[in-house]
């Protein structure tokens, strides 16, 4: 079951998670032009570093999942720990941001 010869299905699995990659760079992308835009609206008080971070570092995941994606049509394996650890570092940071952010700014 495990040794087998590679089959399409091998192939199609890495297609999935290229693709999976490249929608993680366009969400992570579309997610930092809105807290640019929470920067901007707010008028760029002492208060949007921490908006403005956190589209660093989404514009960050956004150019590295583009990367692993390439990487994966090419048929480049491995080193994908590192990048699925980051992956869930930066979400958890950024939505951390996003609760400070509601919390400071309540609804009216």
């Amino acid at each position: 079951m495990g040794n087998g010869p590679v089959t399409a299905d091998t192939g199609m699995a890495r297609e999935r998670t290229a693709l999976s990659w490249r929608r993680t760079a366009i969400a992570s992308m579309a997610t930092a032009a809105l807290f640019v835009n929470h920067a901007v609206v707010s008028g760029w008080r002492h208060s949007v570093a921490a908006p403005l971070a956190a589209a660093v570092m989404l514009v960050v995941l956004a150019a590295m999942s583009y990367q692993r994606s390439r990487a994966l049509h090419r048929g480049e394996l491995g080193r994908s720990r590192i990048e699925v650890a980051l992956t869930a570092t930066v979400v958890v940071l950024v939505c951390a941001v996003a609760l400070l952010i509601s919390l400071g700014n309540p609804q009216r």
